[in-house]
């Protein structure tokens, strides 16, 4: 089997990280990755944001919890340490979901060749767009007249012994 779809079938959400941050060298392969992808009818209009401070990712962990009202100990993030969010414009960009979940899926994936731990995240996303999460918004510098569409979160796996869950096979249908 070769390499790439090693990695494909290799990838699974981390669910546990260590506290260490990943290195500024791995962070900007992941991030080109993401621009690497696909986008519809190359706009190229997704921009990333990538959260390392504590405080500001405290923040959001708390708020998805609220706004989930998910008990205490609930952790959004997993306790990752890098939280990278997806944003595209409001207006003028009808395939941003699109744009922006190739472009987590690219990032997911070299991660995963890194040998780092990552988890496609949509509930931060959630919170940050929401009424109590605009001074959040601001905090993260997502650009004026954009808005959050998807995030991944990526550290040092914890545990790395947890394996990809099993994927349902029987899910496809041949039209010849």
């Amino acid at each position: 089997m070769n390499q790439t779809i090693e990695v494909i079938l290799k990838r699974k959400g981390t669910m546990s990280y260590t506290s260490q941050q990943i290195c500024e060298s791995d962070m900007e392969i992941i991030i080109s990755a993401g621009i690497a992808g696909p986008t519809a009818r190359n706009l190229q209009t997704r921009h990333f944001t990538i959260v390392q401070n504590k405080e500001l990712l405290q923040q959001i962990d708390n708020g998805v919890r609220i706004l989930m009202g998910a008990p205490m100990e609930y952790n959004a993030l997993y306790g990752a340490p890098s939280l990278i969010i997806t944003s595209a414009p409001i207006e003028n960009a009808p395939f941003a979901d699109q744009d922006c979940a190739a472009a987590v899926e690219n990032m997911l994936l070299a991660a995963t060749s890194l040998g780092l731990g990552s988890r496609y995240v949509v509930s931060p996303t959630r919170f940050i767009e929401s009424e109590a999460g605009k001074t959040v918004q601001q905090a993260l510098g997502i650009p004026q007249g954009y808005r959050c569409v998807a995030c991944l979160i990526v550290g040092y796996d914890a545990d790395p012994s947890q394996t990809p869950v099993s994927r349902n096979m029987d899910v496809v249908n041949y039209v010849k």
